[in-house]
């Protein structure tokens, strides 16, 4: 049973969803802090959590060294940012990764919640509770006119971002989800690679999340990404169906492959698991396949990712096929 979870619709369309509210701590500097005024920070938002025990039962404060394979593994679990494994810091979180709360990346707090499928209101919640519980006993920067003060001007107000994983492969093949990039940014939200800015689109997953977080309540920005998302998924949707009517042989051939290289496979590269796994799970949405859930499915190409595997890179590929073996063994043509 995972602490703290969370699950939403769509699940296999929106594999996932992240709430992250940026905080900053008044009467210390946002940039240059030093190494006791990083610790202070770190040890004042632990005691403010550590006040609510039944919060805190479910939480541990560990460091994480900077460039360290620790940071490495928390990256491709979407705990922690590329730019916090960079600079390393201390890290509050639940033992499942739903709650990760770092402290010293941008800006002194960068408290984020994430669920499985479209559920925004959901983390937002969470997030919520969280963030009063805090600041509660720590007083965040903050200013009437401008609200929550931020290291960088695009995080003022709000200081929240919402970010949607989509899975839209139909969409990535068509060429269709190109457009969305500039779909996305005159709804004033952004579209990304699996692991954010400069990433690219493996397997056809994306991050589709807001880019305005000054002028906006944190409702309203939870709600036009509930629209936006719901909209993206039926467009792949579309797509699907479009084509299964132009050809349902070609279709129904490749996701049967990917059934069969997941099932079979002795060594499987981390691309090569992420595009059978894209098929596969188009496969189980559309009905063609059945046997396996796609939350599962979703949840195994997370934990065969390179940095969670020990090994030499052969030795990798080897354990990734075997795990996906076993979480497909009851995979089958639907009848």
């Amino acid at each position: 049973m995972r602490n703290f979870a969370i699950h939403g619709g769509f699940t296999g369309l929106a594999a996932s969803t992240r709430v992250r509210l940026a905080r900053n701590v008044k009467g210390y500097p946002y940039r240059n802090l030093t190494p006791g005024q990083q610790n202070e920070i770190a040890q004042k938002v632990w005691d403010a959590i550590s006040a609510a025990p039944a919060v805190a039962n479910g939480l541990h404060m560990t460091e994480v060294r900077a460039g360290s394979q620790e940071a490495m593994q928390l990256i491709e679990r979407h705990m922690i940012s590329p730019e916090f494994a960079q600079r390393g810091g201390h890290l509050i979180a639940s033992d499942s990764g739903d709650i990760a709360i770092m402290l010293g990346e941008e800006d002194h707090i960068r408290l984020q919640v994430m669920g499985t499928g479209l559920c925004p209101k959901e983390c937002m919640q969470t997030a919520r509770r969280l963030a009063e519980l805090i600041e509660n006993r720590v007083p965040f920067d903050y200013s009437d006119k401008l609200g929550y003060l931020t290291a960088c001007p695009s995080n003022l107000g709000t200081g929240l971002r919402v970010s949607v994983m989509l899975h839209l492969p139909v969409l990535t093949q068509t060429g269709a989800a190109s457009r969305l990039v500039s779909w996305a940014a005159r709804q004033g939200l952004a579209v990304r690679g699996a692991y954010g800015e400069g990433t690219r689109a493996a397997g056809g997953f994306y991050q589709l999340s807001n880019q305005i977080t000054l002028g906006r309540s944190e409702d309203a920005i939870v709600d036009k990404m509930v629209e936006a998302a719901t909209e993206v998924i039926d467009q792949e949707k579309k797509a699907r169906e479009q084509l299964r009517a132009a050809g349902e042989d070609a279709l129904f051939d490749r996701i049967a492959r990917a059934a069969g290289v997941l099932r079979h496979a002795r060594l499987l590269s981390s691309d090569e698991a992420a595009s059978c796994i894209s098929d596969v799970l188009v496969g189980l949405q559309m009905g063609y396949l059945t046997g396996t859930e796609a939350d599962d499915l979703i949840e195994a190409e997370q934990d065969t990712r390179p940095a969670l595997i020990a090994g030499n890179p052969n030795e990798r590929d080897r354990i990734r096929a075997e795990k996906l073996r076993q979480v497909t063994k009851d995979l089958r043509i639907a009848d």
